[in-house]
């Protein structure tokens, strides 16, 4: 959950006006990532009463 954190904290200070596209791609990556790890540790087990 750390990591995931710090991805999406790098994320979110790119400034947009001024971003390339490479760097534009690898910050929105880092937010799928993030974001995606996040979803994984809330999502329920299989078996586990709801």
């Amino acid at each position: 959950m750390i990591v995931a954190e710090q991805s999406l904290a790098t994320a979110e200070a790119l400034s947009l006006a001024t971003a390339t596209p490479e760097e534009l791609t690898y910050h929105l990556g880092a937010v799928k990532r993030s974001l995606s790890s996040v979803l994984q540790l809330l999502a329920p087990v299989e078996g586990e009463p709801r």
